[in-house]
This record gives C-alpha cells, sequence and structure tokens, in this order.
C-alpha cells in the first residue's frame, strides 16, 4: 500500500489530507496520506528516511520547507530549479524528485474559472514577490502575455524575483498599481491578504485601476474574499484561491497512487462541510 505525506512547521492547518484522502475514497485505491510536522532541523534526515522507504511514494512540502527541500532533492524539475522550491516530492530507487506545481495549478484553475481567457493577449498584474507569485509569475510568462508587472511593497523584493526567474516582466512599486496611465486584464492578488488569520483590513482600490476584466485571489479561506466582494461591485469578474489549491494537487497524488483525479463539484462540496464544521 502507498503511502504519502505533507510536511511543514506548523502543519496543522494543512488542508492536504482532506483532498487526498477524499480522492483514495473517490478512486477506490488503497493508500495512505497524513500531515506530518517536520522540524527545520530535522529535515534532511527524514527526506533521507522516506526516500529509502520502498512503501513511501512522496511528500507534499508546505511553509516553511520549500526551498530548503529544493537542496535536499537529488534531481529537480526545469521550474523547480529556476524558483528554487519544491512542492511535491517523488521517490523512486532511492532518488528524490523535485518539482513545483503552484504555477501550473494556478493556470488550470484560472482556465477553469474563465474559459474565455486568452493569456497571449492579456496585460497583467501581480501583487506580491513571494514563493506563490514567483510560481505563478513564471508558469504565465511560458504563455507570451502582452505584459506582466510585479507589484510589491517593497520594491527591491520585484526587483529580484523578476531578475532571478529571467521573464520578461516589470517590477513595480505597490504605490504604481493605481497609476492613471498604466491599465491591465488581469489582476492576482499573490498574497495572504485577505485570509482568515490575517489581521490585515487593506482592500485593492479596484475603482482606480484602470481597465480591470478579472481579479484573481490566491487566498482559500475565506472561499471568497473582501477583495473578491469588491472587484465584483465594479462588475469585475473574479476567482478565489481554492481552485489553485486542489489543481497544485492532481500531479501529486497521480504521482504518488497511479491515478488522474478530478477537481468536482464533490470535492468542493467536501471542501465546504470541513470550513463549516470546523472553521478553518
Amino acid at each position: 500500500m502507498k503511502k504519502a505525506a505533507v510536511i511543514g512547521f506548523p502543519i496543522s492547518h494543512s488542508w492536504s489530507p482532506i483532498i487526498h484522502n477524499y480522492w483514495l475514497k473517490e478512486c477506490n485505491l488503497p493508500g495512505e496520506y497524513e500531515k506530518i510536522e517536520v522540524k527545520p532541523a530535522d529535515l534532511k534526515t527524514f527526506i533521507a528516511d522516506k526516500k529509502n522507504d520502498n512503501e513511501f511514494a512522496g511528500l507534499n512540502v508546505t511553509i516553511p520547507h520549500k526551498e530548503s527541500v529544493a537542496k535536499i532533492c537529488d534531481q529537480l524539475s526545469e521550474n523547480a530549479k529556476k524558483l528554487q522550491a519544491v512542492n511535491l516530492v517523488t521517490f523512486k530507487n532511492n532518488i528524490a524528485y523535485g518539482y513545483n506545481t503552484d504555477g501550473d495549478g494556478f493556470l488550470e484553475s484560472l482556465k477553469e474559472t474563465f474559459p474565455e481567457i486568452d493569456i497571449s493577449k492579456l496585460k497583467i498584474a501581480i501583487f506580491g514577490a513571494g514563493g506563490a507569485a514567483k510560481s505563478i509569475a513564471l508558469s504565465l510568462s511560458e504563455h507570451k502575455p502582452k505584459k506582466i508587472s510585479v507589484f510589491n511593497r517593497n520594491l527591491d523584493r520585484a526587483v529580484e524575483l523578476v531578475k532571478k526567474l529571467k521573464i520578461s516582466a516589470e517590477p513595480l512599486h505597490a504605490s504604481e498599481l493605481k497609476n492613471a496611465e498604466r491599465s491591465y486584464d488581469l489582476l492576482i492578488n499573490a498574497t495572504p491578504l485577505g485570509m482568515t488569520s490575517v489581521n490585515n483590513l487593506d482592500t485593492f482600490d479596484f475603482k482606480n485601476i484602470k481597465g480591470l476584466n478579472f481579479f484573481a485571489d490566491i487566498v482559500y479561506n475565506p472561499e471568497k474574499t473582501k477583495n473578491m466582494f469588491l472587484a465584483e461591485k465594479q462588475n469585475i469578474k473574479t476567482m478565489g484561491g481554492l481552485g489553485m489549491l486542489l489543481h497544485q494537487a492532481v500531479p501529486a497524488f497521480e504521482t504518488f497512487y497511479g491515478k488522474k483525479p478530478n477537481v468536482s463539484v464533490g470535492l468542493r462540496g467536501h471542501i465546504a462541510e470541513h470550513i463549516l464544521r470546523v472553521g478553518k
């Protein structure tokens, strides 16, 4: 029976077991999936033990281990090399392979939510310069949109993101987002702004962002953020972060257990029930 897990420190917040165990039941597959808290000091030993365990198929990786795991893996996918961050590890023949599925998970969710979108024709604004922003910017850049601008309150971090990824994008200070001379088709919030556990009342000034048709939020709890409500008041189409969370999990499950799962209405309902039950 194949085993897999998600690791982080802390790990109590992770929804990965809810997703993967739903799929195991839905697909009628034998398997186990759990969450394991791993301290940074124990990470290297933990990975070494698991890659020598023939029953263990792999790991999902969350905060704060994504960059550290990238340095521990024996081999990295092309995008994991560029990002120097890993959210999926698979084990085969005692070799640890590292991947990053975050950016492609975002793209799959974008296509599912807005099937009319043609990324190559978009002017895109990404708010944030952390790990999520990096993976999203890299995946979007492969579709050669008209423009990508990366906005951050710390301009140096936006500059560093563009430089390290070697993508065609413009780093800008957050205050430039509502510059009347700029216009964007799609705005992406790639920060925790609006998350249930984040005590931050800041919101986007959608009235002063010119030309906006779509707003995508990577926050998935709450499922509909305050920024999404504000965008909809301006007749802007919105997307929450739950789809990204679910779609980035698909290649992990397929690799662990040998079957590609569906991001279904049933799964979304299962997640919604969990939120109602435990409030997080």
